[in-house]
Order: C-alpha cells, then structure tokens, then sequence
C-alpha cells in the first residue's frame, strides 16, 4: 500500500499540473476555442459518455455509447443513489479507488511471478506514471479493468478458480477485450488437477461470457447482438493486417500527420515491450500481452492505442525489468511523469484522444 499509494498521489499531481496549466492557456485565447476537453475537468472524454449512460442508458441500435460495455456505467448508476453524489462525481471517485487497488495489486502480482521487490516497485510507479496512465485519474474503466484483469492473474496463480471466474466475468463486462483473459486463464489452468478442472473451465470460459452477455442484452433490448461490436468497428475501423498498417503510419507521420507519427512510435515501443514480456515473464502473462498488442494493432484507427495498451499490464512489467538497468533507472520514471502531464496537457487541450 505504501509503494502504490505513493504513486498514486505522484500521478495525481501531475494531473492537476497539466489541468491548471491547461486552464491558464485556454482562458487566454482569442477567441476562445470551441472544443475544450478540460472544462469537462475529470469526466473529460470518456468520461461524459459513462455518466450519460449511467444515468439515462443506452439509446437504441445506433447510438455510439454502446460501444462502451455496462459495468462501468452501471457501477456509476449504483453509486449516485447515495444522497448528494452525481454519477459523474461517483465515476471519478470510484476510478481514484480503483486505481489505488491496481497500484496494490500489481506490487502482489509482480512478487508473487519474480520475488523481486525492487522490480515490483519499478512496476507499480510505471504503471501510474506512464504517459497514457493520465487516464486512471480520469472517470475512465480502465481502472476498473485493470483491477479486475490483476485480480483474475493473481486468482489463477493461487488456483482459486471460481472466484477467478467471478473476476474474469466482471472484466468480460467491464471492456471487450476482457474476452482475451480467456487466453491466459487458459494456460494456468491446463496443467490443474482433475478435482479441481470444472472451476478451472468456468474461469477460463467466464470473461467471453461477460462479453457475451452484453450483447444478449443487446439481442433482447434493442434488437440487434452484434450493436456493441458494430459500434465498436465504427470507432476503430475493420481488423487490418498490422505490419501494413504500421507501414502507413509510418509513411503518413513522415509527411506530416503528428498523430500517426505519435502512434508509430509507442507502437514501436510497445512491440519492444512483448518481446521482453515474452523472454522474461511466464507464458500466460507473454501470451496475453502479445495477443493484446496484435489485436491493438490490428486497427484501421490506432487512436488512442496508448491508453488501450495499459489494458495488457504485462507491457508494463516489461517495462519496468527494462529499466531495471542502471543507466535507465536514472532517468524513465521522471521521465514518464513529464510524459504524462505533456500528454494530459495535449489530452485537455482536445489535441491528444485518449
């Protein structure tokens, strides 16, 4: 708690750092800009679709808030009922709180795969201060995802699998690519015991089924199963061949386009990542990292790739055995925490889409 909470007030500062040098800037323009994110404050972005949907739903087959999957919102919902808490404030407040447990979570999980504490700290600071980790301040899931994703890799290590599924459902729920934690959950579970192989199954068939409840929902009330996956194609475009994609990136950043230049460049980094995540960590955290990536890059729009990478938080594990050298160690948790109040500066200013 000492190491994550410490962390967790470093990332917040730098937060309110970007938020106030953002409010300086833009109470200055003549004339003042038509699109600014940072008057929404912490339910900037995202976060003003998952108090809509907390508090009025999800429309019909075509509205764009599908593609944001329920337990979030609904989260949010339960909450505004105590007397004097909106869901916007209950989102920002429940977001902070996960992202604290993450932080707890993460030191467990890094200890508990390496016996390394000093690697555990590195990873816990990495996670709150990396670039896009402006995002766990924000009203965004992503906490809540990574919370519940950390649990189930912790569950399954200690071969508690019905609790495990219990997570993994709630992670189906909470983001699409929840399904995925079927992948490693598949890996710790093959080699169990026969007594124990129905709860084994059950974890590794639960996080597809949270997923798959969301569009039997979507069946039965609007319709239309396939709406929040459709809503989802919308936004990020048709599957892609990724090496291709990147190629473009790359080609279009060379001639002026910042934000796919942007994107190249973290995806370069982050492919760096799976292969270190790959060679040092265990074959289900590899497995879901790497499968993570591939899925991510395998978008038409690579639009906040950053943030989704956090989704796979073996990278970041990655990343802290990378900055275990002593050369790196000097300089790349300082140098996250300028990354990420630029990148929360950019974000609300409407320049970065997180």
């Amino acid at each position: 708690m000492r190491v994550a909470l410490a962390a967790w007030a470093e990332a917040r500062l730098y937060v309110a750092a970007a938020y106030i040098i953002t409010t300086a800037v833009v109470n200055r323009l003549e004339p003042p800009p038509d699109f600014t994110p940072v008057s929404d404050g912490l339910l900037a972005w995202d976060g003003r679709w998952y108090e809509a949907i907390a508090t009025g739903g999800y429309a019909d087959t075509a509205d764009p808030a599908l593609r944001f999957f329920p337990l979030w919102p609904v989260l949010g919902r339960a909450a505004s009922w105590i007397p004097g808490i909106g869901a916007g404030v209950a989102l920002v407040i429940m977001a902070n709180a996960a992202a604290l447990a993450a932080g707890v979570l993460m030191h467990r999980l890094v200890v508990s795969e390496t016996g390394d504490q000093r690697l555990a700290r590195r990873a816990v600071r990495l996670l709150a201060l990396a670039p896009p980790s402006f995002v766990l301040v924000l009203a965004y899931s992503e906490a809540l995802y990574l919370t519940l994703a950390l649990s189930m890799f912790l569950l399954g290590r200690r071969h508690r699998w019905w609790t495990a599924a219990a997570v993994g459902y709630l992670a189906g729920l909470t983001r699409p690519v929840g399904a995925l934690l079927a992948v490693p959950a598949a890996v710790m579970a093959w080699p169990e015991r026969s007594q124990r192989r129905v709860g084994a199954l059950a974890a590794v068939v639960a996080p597809p089924a949270g997923a798959a409840t969301f569009c039997l929902w979507a069946q039965g009330a609007l319709g239309d199963a396939f709406a929040p996956l459709d809503r989802q194609r919308e936004l990020r475009g048709d599957l892609v061949e990724p090496v291709s994609r990147l190629v473009r990136g790359a080609w279009r950043g060379a001639h002026g386009d910042t934000g796919e230049l942007l994107h190249f460049l973290a995806a370069v980094v982050l492919i760096a990542l799976a292969v270190v995540a790959a060679r040092r960590l265990s074959r289900a955290m590899a497995l879901y990292a790497v499968i993570s990536l591939a899925l991510l890059l395998a978008a038409e729009n690579l639009n906040s790739l950053e943030r989704y990478a956090l989704s796979a938080f073996p990278l970041v594990i990655a990343a802290a055995v990378v900055s275990r050298h002593r050369r790196l160690d000097r300089w790349i948790v300082g140098a996250a925490g300028a990354g990420m109040v630029c990148l929360t500066t950019l974000a609300f200013h409407g320049v970065y889409v997180p």
